[in-house]
């Protein structure tokens, strides 16, 4: 350890003070008592040190997908949803893309639903209305290629197949079974969550539930392939009943294009609709690897309030990406 001493030196004060100054007899030199100050300079660094904080991580989002994203729907951002009075006119699409899906027609138009779902807001559509939202000439997403597909919802009933959440159509809420390619949906089973593809003939491809009706977490995805050769498909959704929530399998596929894109509303008859709520919408142009899709379904778990529904070994069960 040094030491260093420091001596301090008295001065006169001059000045409005200099006759009181002179009062006084200076003492001598020797009897001034020189304080002293011990500094430690440690051979292991300085004595104090500051620390900087680095800055928290802004929490993930599909922006984070970057280019991969071409649509994203979100009731709980309430600046992207037009209403008209409690109905849902136009829902805005977050991605850039101006995927927007709209409605003009009043009686088929979703009820916003401010805190319907686990307190935050959602779409409801109903089995007796039919409501849907719908975008023709869809940006930046086909749905000849590529894709996944996910989704924050609850089916309230089950009394119908095929019931929609969201996927392509060519013509808006129309009841054939063509003119449309792959829709996340509940299945002809009433405990499968999945897809398939309407203009091609024993395309499906599901994930088994233990009750389809409840809040889920559910993605579809698709990569290669060529017309009717099939391509690489996956399907998650919470809720399972299976050893995992996976299933991974080929799907044929038509080299077709939808020209638009639908949210709720019909997928093939009148038959086939149940009510249910649709809270969050998120559209890729690309089958995310398996990090980015565990990352989103993370990020709509905790955000909507169905972390508890992930799988034990999910990377994402016990906090946010």
């Amino acid at each position: 350890m040094k030491r260093c001493w420091v001596a301090i030196a008295t001065l006169a004060v001059l000045g409005a003070f200099g006759a009181l100054a002179q009062t006084f007899a200076p003492a001598p030199v020797d009897s001034i008592v020189m304080p002293r100050l011990e500094i430690e300079d440690h051979e292991e660094g300085p004595m104090f040190s500051a620390a900087v904080a680095a800055a928290p991580a802004a929490p993930w989002t599909p922006a984070d997908l970057g280019a991969s994203l071409a649509l994203w729907l979100d009731a709980d951002d309430a600046s992207t949803i037009a209403l008209n009075g409690t109905t849902v006119s136009q829902w805005d699409d977050k991605s850039g893309n101006g995927n927007h899906v709209s409605n003009g027609t009043a009686a088929t138009q979703p009820e916003y639903l401010a805190a319907g779902w686990n307190g935050k807001p959602t779409l409801s559509f109903t089995e007796t209305g039919q409501e849907f939202l719908f975008k023709t000439g869809v940006s930046n997403y086909a749905s000849n290629s590529d894709f996944t597909l996910a989704g924050a919802f609850e089916f309230l009933q089950i009394v119908r197949q095929w019931d929609m959440i969201a996927g392509w159509r060519n013509i808006a809420n129309s009841s054939g079974s063509s003119g449309g390619v792959p829709i996340l949906q509940g299945m002809s089973n009433a405990q499968e969550i999945g897809y398939h593809n309407t203009d091609q003939i024993d395309t499906r491809i599901a994930v088994s539930v233990t009750n389809r009706t409840g809040k889920k977490i559910a993605t579809i995805s698709r990569s290669g392939g060529t017309n009717g050769n099939g391509g690489d498909a996956t399907v998650t959704s919470t809720g399972w009943s299976q050893p995992t929530y996976i299933t991974n399998a080929t799907q044929t596929w038509s080299s077709a294009s939808s020209t638009g894109f639908q949210v709720g509303g019909k997928q093939q008859s009148a038959t086939q609709y149940g009510s249910k709520y649709i809270s969050e919408v998120v559209g890729c142009n690309t089958k995310l690897s398996t990090d980015d899709r565990q990352k989103l379904e993370g990020y709509l778990a905790h955000k909507w309030g169905l972390e508890a529904d992930l799988p034990a070994d999910h990377p994402y069960k016990v906090s946010p990406p």
